[in-house]
Order: C-alpha cells, then structure tokens, then sequence
C-alpha cells in the first residue's frame, strides 16, 4: 500500500498537478485498504499526517521562512518539520500551503473513515478474564480470536514503561508462541492456561485474558492491533 508521506507535500511544490496526483492516488490506496477491513498500518500514519499537517497549517506563519527547503526529518514529539539550510522561494511556499490546504480535507475524511472502523472493531471484542487474576497482571497471556482462519492465537504480553523528559508512556510487547482451533479454546480456556503454566514455570500465576469477537477480519491487519490497544487500556486501567 502506498500512503500519502511528507515528502509529498514538501517537494511538491515544484511540481504541484504531479504532487496532487501522487498525493490523491496514494490516499485511494489506504482507502481500498480500509474497505477490504485492513487498518494497518495504514490507519497509525495517516493520523500523524494529518496531525503534522495540520500543526504546518496552523503555524503558517512560522514556516513561512523554511518551506519548501528539502525534509531532512521530523520532530513527531513536536510535531514540527526539519528542513536543510537551502533558501525558500515565496513561490514555491504559496504552493507548499496550498497543496496541504487542498489534500487535507481529503486526508482527513479517510482517516475519519479509518477511525470509525478501529472503534467498530473495539466495540466488537470482548475481553475476559482466564481463572484467578492476580495482582500482578503487567506479564501474561492473552488468547486472541481469529474468526477468518477460525484459530485462536496465544500471545504472551508484557507491559512495558519508558520516558522521556517530559513523560512516561507504557507499551504493550506481544509474542505469538502457538496456535489452536478456536472452538477447543473457546470451551475450555482455563485448560489451555494451565498447559501454559506447566510448560513455561516463569509464569506460575499469569494474568490470562480471552479476547473474542465474531467480526471476520483480517487478522494482522486489523484484529490484532486493535486487540493490543484494547488489551492494554484494560490493564492501565
């Protein structure tokens, strides 16, 4: 899948029906995705697209003096854009806002689109507790249903934090170590937990989760992500 990038629209200036075309070709793509039920990992980058370009347009004024000089990176803590020390024609600036403020709605409109089924899909998976939960719950497993391959996948979580100087964020690292039929999961999890146990000692008392739905996605495009961010604002909160 090709999706709408920076660069796009920052050297797009010198060239901007080839820009537009690139541009709305690439959002055709992530959109052909989204109908086929696929949000990753188109779905993670066109919000930080959108929210860098909208950042850009909204501080019009400060880039007025950089744009369009060549991307050299970005600052995504601060949503901000790094250029090289080339000097910037007003022509070409002019066309560097103009292409955002003509992409954007449509950048935007998919990306609502894309949103709207990530919340549809979080609305149809269950998540539920495996026997005993113990206090400690930052380790684990969770068993995760794929309705498409009818199997059920059975991850080992751990939950994670890191910061940096201003926060801490948590992240939630997932390992595949099987798979199973789901139907001999789905009636009897609490077996399959203590398998697990008897296998991996490490893990005496796992915080165990069964994560299930009926929708018939694709599973590592769309499932499994959402379930991970579903997962993880369970155990924070």
């Amino acid at each position: 899948m090709q999706l709408p990038d920076l660069e796009m629209f920052t050297t797009g200036a010198t060239d901007p029906e080839g820009a537009r075309y690139r541009i709305m070709a690439a959002l055709e793509s992530a959109a052909r995705e989204f109908h086929r039920s696929r949000l990753y990992p188109g779905l993670g980058d066109l919000i930080e697209l959108a929210s860098v370009l909208e950042t850009v347009r909204d501080n019009r004024e400060q880039y007025a003096t950089v744009l369009p000089r060549k991307l050299t990176g970005v600052d995504f803590e601060h949503k901000s854009l790094q250029f090289e020390t080339t000097p910037a024609d007003p022509g070409q600036i002019q066309q560097m806002f103009e292409l955002i403020d003509w992409a954007l709605p449509s950048l935007k409109k998919i990306t609502e689109e894309g949103v709207a089924m990530f919340d549809f899909v979080d609305a149809n998976l269950s998540i539920n507790v495996v026997g005993i939960m113990p206090i400690y719950r930052d380790e684990g497993y969770a068993f995760v249903a794929d309705r498409r391959d009818a199997v059920l996948h059975v991850l080992r979580y751990e939950m994670s934090i890191f910061s940096d100087k201003d926060d801490k964020y948590r992240a939630l690292k997932t390992v595949e170590i099987e798979s199973r039929t789901i139907d001999a999961v789905i009636m009897a999890p609490e077996d399959v937990k203590l398998q697990l146990i008897e296998r991996h000692r490490d893990l005496p008392n796992p915080a165990t989760y069964l994560v299930d739905t009926d929708l018939d996605f694709p599973f590592d495009a769309t499932i499994l992500p959402v379930a991970k961010r579903k997962l993880m604002k369970h155990l924070i909160s």
